[in-house]
């Protein structure tokens, strides 16, 4: 085991980060708190980590296993803890199952603690990452009673992520096994909560997730109203599911805000030379690396090297797959374009920054795309500004070749029939896709096949940088219209793709 870090103070905790030293102690006047997993960091605000209490009279025996919170903002800690202290007490209170707090307090350091027990078992978005969609909507029409039991008792947790939902393990010796996390995002009223208010709530729960679709929304609702003895109405699916929209934006603007900062999920690096700003880049923490932090600071080093091969070269960018420690990754490099273009375009973000927030925006939808790596953004002499997207490298078929007649071989072998099955399947995940991109007034700007790979029977979609989602509907119907008729030009190229374009155009939404 690692050496512990004896009586971390305010400050240090105030800087950390996932790649603080572990373990660390933190002192109280009775016991020793030990943190030896963080879980989750909010940056100079809360940590969270899993760990071991230690009391002083025990011989130092540990206690028990534990969660630990700690509060670090430099102004706004106590309250934070306050507001989280009173939050359990309430929902305690009502009989809503929450974990009780083994210990809370004020370090010997000035640190804002409370201690939770561990609990085995997982929280909901562990649950809804490892689960098909018919046990994910099972599990919702289980959680209805619990945010029923919520709004029964004037509750509305305003944090409703499913993060904050701990599902234990059946071995728990509670009734109900589902604990409702954070208290301090539980805000009460001194009677039931009314239809309206129960209603927003619940769609604010379900915009959690963009794999409810407004059929089963509708269902989950009627479920709801059953067992709160509401009457359904005849407007309540129809105003339920633009609720529900309306939350899943809010989650879509914050989310994207997050990814162009330093945060939990990307590391932040603004390049300074001579005291001016000289571009920045953006990294997924996850592929962070001393290899990948040379790719951000000379991408044309590894651009122009012997493993580089060219996928696309054009005006406009040039493509090229690179190997960075044996793993391959593509980069796209959007070339200088002068002087005249840059002032034409001044005050708008750049392609490769727009191709980032796309792809952070289809993977937070569910629709699957390469997943991005990093971004780089060069601000050299204007008229000589660069800027590179990085993506790992996803194998598969253009859809052109993937849905091209089957070879008269597959047909005498008798593999025909199979084979035809998989490509509906993969046809209807498709068309999936593009109805979702519809709801949410997104168009791609370049439906074109080549834009479509298959692998495995996933659809992932490709060349993000003209991609908008629009504001207002006359601008999104007339875009649209221009995807829908690219996209169906598509399938006018052989023989094999004319019974395949006319199933998708019955199933593409107007």
């Amino acid at each position: 085991m690692k050496d512990v870090v004896e009586n971390v103070t305010l400050e240090a905790l105030q800087k950390a980060s996932f790649t603080m030293a572990l373990p660390v102690n933190i002192k109280s006047k009775d016991s020793v708190i030990q943190c030896n997993e963080l879980l989750r960091i909010v940056p100079g605000k809360r940590l969270v980590f899993s760990g071991l209490l230690f009391k002083k009279k025990a011989n130092g025996k540990a206690e028990q296993k534990v969660i630990i919170k700690l509060f670090v903002h430099s102004a706004k800690a106590k309250k934070h803890w306050k507001r989280e202290c009173a939050g359990a007490k309430l929902l305690s209170d009502n009989n809503i199952l929450t974990p009780k707090i083994v210990k809370q307090g004020l370090s010997d350091s000035g640190i804002y603690y409370l201690i939770f027990p561990y609990i085995e078992g997982q929280n909901l978005a562990q649950f809804w990452r490892e689960h098909s969609q018919l046990k994910r909507e099972q599990k919702l029409n289980e959680l209805l009673t619990v945010l029923e039991k919520h709004h029964s008792a004037g509750l509305a947790h305003q944090d409703v992520h499913y993060a904050n939902f701990y599902l234990a393990d059946a071995l728990t010796t509670e009734k109900d096994s589902v604990y409702t996390l954070d208290g301090e995002e539980v805000k009460a009223s001194s009677e039931p909560l009314n239809k309206k208010n129960r209603l927003k709530n619940l769609a604010l729960f379900l915009a959690q997730t963009f794999d409810v679709n407004q059929a089963v929304s509708c269902s989950l609702l009627k479920e709801y109203l059953s067992i709160s003895a509401l009457p359904l109405d005849k407007q309540d699916c129809e105003q339920f599911w633009q609720w529900i929209k309306d939350s899943q934006q809010q989650r879509i603007t914050q989310y994207l805000k997050k990814m162009v900062r330093e945060c939990t999920d990307v590391i932040y690096d603004k390049k300074i030379i001579n005291h001016k700003k000289q571009g920045y880049s953006l990294c997924r923490r996850e592929y962070h690396s001393p290899a990948i932090q040379q790719l951000l600071n000379q991408p044309e080093q590894f651009f122009q090297d012997d493993n580089a091969e060219y996928l696309k070269q054009g005006n406009t960018c040039t493509v090229k797959s690179i190997l960075v420690d044996n793993e391959r990754y593509v980069v796209k490099r959007y070339n200088p374009k002068g002087i005249a273009y840059e002032l034409k375009h001044k005050g708008k973000i750049s392609r490769a920054r727009k191709s980032w927030l796309n792809a952070h925006l289809l993977r937070f939808m569910g629709i699957f795309t390469p997943e991005p790596v990093a971004l780089i953004e060069q601000q050299a002499a204007l008229g000589k500004r660069c800027s590179y997207f990085i993506c790992k490298f996803q194998p598969g078929q253009t859809s052109w070749d993937y849905f091209c007649e089957e070879s008269v071989e597959a047909r005498l072998e008798g593999k025909s029939e199979a084979s035809g099955d998989k490509k509906k399947a993969v046809a209807d995940s498709l068309v999936a896709v593009l109805n979702q991109l519809s709801d949410y007034q997104i168009t791609h700007g370049d439906l074109k096949g080549s834009n479509f790979l298959i692998h495995q029977e996933q659809v992932y979609l490709l060349d993000l940088d003209a991609m908008s989602q629009h504001k207002f509907n006359w601008q999104f119907t007339k875009n649209w219209q221009r995807d829908k008729h690219r996209f169906l030009k598509n399938w006018d190229k052989k023989a094999c793709y004319k019974p395949w374009k006319a199933y998708f155009s019955q199933l593409i939404k107007v």
